[in-house]
């Protein structure tokens, strides 16, 4: 009898150590699952900084092309007002600049955004043809 009891003390030891085994492996495989998740998401988080990125040089490239379009746009009006022989502290005043502000336009180079003065003057067609 007392094997008996010796193998059913094995054998409930034995059933424990698998329950207890069994959770373990259980839990491992959720930390393992869990895991994968985390590396998979940790992966595309470089993606997504990357396209990110990506977005704002685009942006950024875009705002400088607007900025320099309207730079150029200004620069074209201080042009226009001293062409209009209007001087150069005159200007400042009128547009809250400083007179050496003004003077940097003062040197007008032809651009594809500065009008030639010859738009803002009635032309000699106009004057003899009215």
């Amino acid at each position: 009898m007392a094997e008996v009891r010796k193998s059913g003390k094995q054998t409930a030891a034995r059933q424990r150590a698998r329950e207890k085994a069994a959770e373990f492996r259980e839990k491992q495989d959720k930390l393992e699952e869990l895991a994968t998740d985390y590396f998979v998401t940790a992966d595309s988080i470089a993606d997504i900084q990357a396209s990110i990125d990506k977005e704002i040089d685009a942006v950024r490239k875009r705002g400088e092309k607007v900025t320099e379009e309207a730079r150029a746009k200004a620069q074209a009006v201080i042009a226009s007002m001293l062409d209009l022989g209007v001087p150069r502290n005159e200007v400042a005043d009128r547009l809250g600049l400083t007179t050496r502000e003004v003077k940097k336009p003062a040197i007008r180079k032809a651009t594809a955004h500065t009008p030639p003065p010859a738009e803002l003057a009635p032309s000699s067609e106009d004057v003899s043809g009215a």
